[in-house]
């Protein structure tokens, strides 16, 4: 996804009133002096918090719906749905989005009953936390992986430029990504990479 839409979207979260906004439209479609309602704020505070939700693309118009009070009310829900993960340790930050698919469609747990969607809800649970457990081990071998080969950047690189060559694609894991970002040619980087990989 692009930087731009990412920036968006992490400024959008910022904000508590935000969070609590897309919490509400997660259970259920609504509109401004509704949720003006429900969480205590102005209706004119509710509105300029939904435009930056819609302006990252994780809300989106649902139509318009008649009041008995005036005018029509413009109804909202969720979209862009997504996990967002931040990785930050001593040796490297990565931001990731990996888009979630969503269908209209009735779905499989329709004909469970409600004691079984509680033990299945559970499950879930249960299983989602022993994947974070797994991916914090992971992420503390990627952590220390990259500080020993850090170390050997800073000692076997032969210029300035070679380490900026290989810090790159130690960032990116990508010869073109790391000629792309830094404006040279991907050969270039090839023989950076392979004369580091060959001083082992």
């Amino acid at each position: 996804m692009e930087d731009d839409d990412l920036d968006d979207i992490i400024s959008a979260l910022l904000n508590s009133t935000r969070r609590e906004i897309l919490k509400l439209l997660t259970i259920d479609d609504s509109y401004a002096l509704e949720m003006s309602r429900w969480l205590g704020v102005s209706q004119q505070a509710i509105n300029k918090q939904l435009e930056m939700l819609e302006r990252a693309k994780l809300i989106s118009s649902a139509g318009l719906v008649p009041s008995s009070e005036g005018a029509s009310r413009k109804i909202y829900r969720p979209s862009g749905f997504s996990t967002i993960t931040i990785d930050y340790s001593r040796n490297f930050f990565e931001i990731k989005r990996m888009g979630l698919e969503y269908s209209e469609e009735e779905r499989k747990t329709s004909v469970l009953s409600n004691g079984e969607l509680l033990d299945d809800l559970a499950m879930v649970n249960r299983s989602i936390d022993d994947l974070m457990m797994k991916r914090t081990e992971l992420l503390n071998r990627k952590d220390e992986i990259l500080e020993s080969l850090h170390e050997r950047v800073s000692q076997l690189a032969n210029s300035a430029i070679e380490k900026n060559i290989l810090l790159n694609y130690l960032d990116s894991f990508s010869l073109e990504a790391s000629a792309s970002k830094l404006g040279i040619p991907v050969d270039f980087v090839k023989s950076v990479v392979s004369r580091f990989i060959s001083k082992s």
